[in-house]
């Protein structure tokens, strides 16, 4: 079944923990599920900003609406499983991880759409297959049952402008429309992107004295020296969904429809810390400073001060998605779906300016299909089943073209350099679910997944080359077991052995990108001989219910990962150049715990919240081609992460208060962990940080709402300086 939630009456009522409908406290799985009051009040304008407080999840950079957007710059990691690609997320039950690298445009889900999400926690490929390595999160929409038209509009520091229009209803002749439109802008945070220059090992004369050079260091301590600012990026994000529902009979239901989502980050004028003896600023050339009474030199060039701006991501999705019950109480899910994504940016060749000169835009149109039909059989009073198919196929048809003038990405001549390729999946599942006792419940249950891979790669500049990579195909069985005790009608434990699995995406099999940025240089290689990534995770878990929903949930949980795919940096990398490559690089263990809670305080509204995740261990325990990795914490995981907060909502007012801490971060690409200097450009710090929303609606119509993000101007950095305090103001009207 593509799972959603069609009685929104039931809250406890989740479905993608199952693929049916089941009470929360019964589920086998750590679930934690965000509702639309919950939604309501966290106003949220990217995925991030949705799922912040969701125990075992670390969110950083563009998933959250404050930062500019961008696929590669937004992380989502669950439970220890590092980036976006390892957890699989949908929209209604359709996959939305691209055929890119499996990541998340961070605008792409319709925000203004949803109604609820739910985030299962652990691997779950024995019933969605690759991806959902770390878990599931599922993005559930509203039904034109719940009727709402409403429309929105606010502004914020930094130039943020935005707005949107909410509209469901069903009409007459049983025709229901689910639409939503939302656009927010912002000029962009000018102090975000340093210039951090590092000493040549000569400098061309002539050398200009200047002063303004400001002594930093890298986040591995390394001496830098920090130079101007590479200037604000301003951005704009729009996302819609369009869904239609008909019930052919009371039997028969139909949903169809299209999403769409868009953002462009463009560029600003950088500035520069150097002035000469005139005082006139400086931005190329060698120049030399003195450094605590030592003279120094260092060399800049116009390229280093621009970003790979402009750029740009766009989805496409069309959905038809069916239900049927048959006599007997069966239920026949079915569904179609095509996902279009586009991730693109322009790059200056060397001798370019800020405003032109030549350059390169590297075009990456990729597009995933999947088919799925599930049916959910009632085999006796105390037994159920649910199997189905699934099929996909994914491309990739990468290009990086020369550009006469690059800030102009219709000004494209020669093909510089292409490569793409093809993946098929078909897939059987089956789960059986058994009542064994009185409160009991187990689970049984498996996926088997064949893939079929090929690619090619084309360079017409020297060296040249046309690489075309054979077929291949590979297997994988991911099973799943479970028990499920309900001790009391308020509390219940849960024990869970399974396994997860992600396939290589594409651009990691046949990928090679260039990415020129004011440091090193940025060289991704491809990998056409990666083999998929593998999960075994055993847990066990209490989940608890009391009155007035109050409610907690612990859990512990041991997973083993093999043949993890690493970006590693290579040996052939230089002060100027960084080369990395994905490799299946052994074994890593991430062991630890999380727990959350929400309890209705004694004050009328007011309600308290907290969640804790806490890594024991999360490191590299085998590796046999680089054994200086072994015992290596794992990059893109905090140690620990825990919110609280405050919720109020009462009459008239609403309002949240939440602190939120996350632990140091080692970066995709610290293999060795040498980043450990916080405060710099480039770290990923350990930072707490606190927000605040209040609300008041004037009547049954108009409302008014204020958000602080950041409330106490906190300075750090997760490698880009971080916005200091944000505010946003809305005003809405509720038809």
């Amino acid at each position: 079944e593509p799972p959603r939630a069609d009685d929104r009456a039931l809250e406890s009522v989740v479905v993608t923990a199952t693929r049916s409908p089941a009470e929360a406290l019964g589920v086998p799985a750590s679930v934690t599920v965000v509702d639309s009051e919950e939604l309501e009040q966290r106003a949220p304008s990217r995925l991030g900003d949705a799922l912040a407080d969701v125990p075992g999840l670390y969110i950083r950079g563009a998933a959250m609406g404050n930062n500019f957007p961008g696929t590669g710059q937004g992380v989502l990691s669950l439970r220890g499983i590092p980036r976006t690609p390892r957890t699989l997320v949908m929209i209604d039950g359709q996959p939305v991880n691209n055929a890119l690298t499996g990541g998340i445009n961070v605008v792409g889900i319709p925000l203004d759409s949803v109604e609820r999400v739910e985030v299962v926690r652990g691997p779950y490929s024995a019933l969605y297959g690759g991806a959902a390595m770390g878990g599931v999160v599922n993005f559930i929409t509203g039904s034109p049952d719940d009727p709402l038209t409403e429309v929105r509009a606010g502004v914020g520091n930094l130039g943020q402008r935005g707005g949107a229009i909410i509209h469901r209803k069903r009409y007459e002749g049983g025709l229901g429309v689910s639409l939503s439109v939302a656009y927010r802008e912002s000029e962009g945070d000018p102090d975000s992107s340093y210039l951090v220059k590092t000493l040549p090992r000569t400098a061309a004369p002539p050398v200009v004295p200047v002063t303004g050079v400001r002594p930093t260091t890298d986040p591995d301590g390394t001496p830098r020296y920090w130079v101007g600012l590479q200037g604000a990026r301003p951005w704009s994000q729009t996302s819609a969904q369009l869904s239609l529902h008909y019930s052919l009979s009371p039997a028969t239901k139909l949903v169809g429809g299209l999403g769409w989502a868009d953002y462009s980050v463009g560029y600003s004028r950088p500035h520069s810390f150097l002035t000469d003896a005139a005082g006139a600023p400086v931005y190329a050339g060698s120049v030399s400073f003195d450094d605590a009474g030592v003279m120094r030199r260092l060399s800049l060039a116009q390229t280093d001060w621009f970003t790979a701006t402009p750029a740009g991501e766009r989805d496409r999705r069309v959905f038809v998605r069916a239900e049927h019950r048959l006599e007997g109480g069966s239920e026949l899910h079915a569904q179609i779906g095509t996902l279009q994504h586009n991730l693109f940016f322009a790059q200056a060749d060397a001798g370019a300016t800020y405003g032109s000169g030549v350059g390169n835009l590297t075009d990456q149109p990729n597009r995933r299909i999947d088919a799925e039909a599930t049916l959910r059989t009632p085999m006796s009073s105390s037994w159920s089943l649910v199997g189905g198919v699934s099929l996909n196929r994914s491309t990739l048809d990468r290009k990086t073209r020369e550009l006469s003038d690059w800030r102009d990405t219709d000004s494209r001549t020669t093909v510089r350099n292409a490569d793409g390729g093809r993946a098929d999946n078909l897939a059987l599942f089956v789960q059986s679910e058994h009542d064994l006792a009185e409160g009991l419940t187990g689970y049984i249950g498996g996926r088997y997944d064949r893939f079929e891979v090929r690619g090619r790669a084309v360079q017409n500049v020297a060296p040249t080359f046309d690489e075309r990579y054979d077929e291949r195909s590979f297997d994988q069985f991911s099973p799943k077991l479970a028990l499920v005790w309900a001790v009391r009608p308020w509390v219940s434990l849960r024990t869970s052995y399974g396994t997860g699995f992600r396939p290589p995406s594409l651009f990691d099999l046949y990928g090679l990108t260039i990415v020129r940025t004011g440091g090193p240089t940025l060289v991704y290689e491809p990998s056409p001989a990666l083999e998929p990534e593998r999960v075994r995770a055993f847990e066990v878990g209490a989940d608890l219910k009391l009155a007035r929903d109050a409610r907690a949930s612990v859990t512990l949980y041991r997973q083993r990962l093999e043949d993890l795919v690493y970006r590693r940096t290579l040996s052939t990398s230089t002060p100027l150049m960084t080369r990395t490559r994905a490799e299946n690089v052994g074994e890593a263990d991430v062991d630890g715990i999380e727990a959350s809670v929400h309890w209705p305080t004694p004050v009328a509204g007011l309600r308290a919240f907290g969640s804790l995740t806490h890594q024991f261990r999360y490191e590299i325990s085998r590796n046999d081609t680089q054994p200086a990795m072994i015992g290596k914490k794992l990059t893109d995981v905090p140690r620990t992460i825990w919110s609280a907060g405050v919720e109020y909502r009462l009459g008239q007012w609403s309002g949240l208060f939440v602190a939120r801490h996350v632990d140091h971060v080692f970066p995709s690409g610290d293999d060795l962990n040498h980043d450990v200097v916080e405060g710099v450009f480039g770290s990923y710090d350990s930072y707490t940080v606190y927000s605040a929303r209040v609300g008041w609606s004037f009547d049954r119509h108009w409302g008014v709402s204020l958000a602080v993000d950041n409330l106490f101007d906190r300075e750090y950095f997760v490698s880009t300086r971080q916005p200091g305090r944000t505010v946003y103001a809305e005003l809405a009207y509720r038809f």
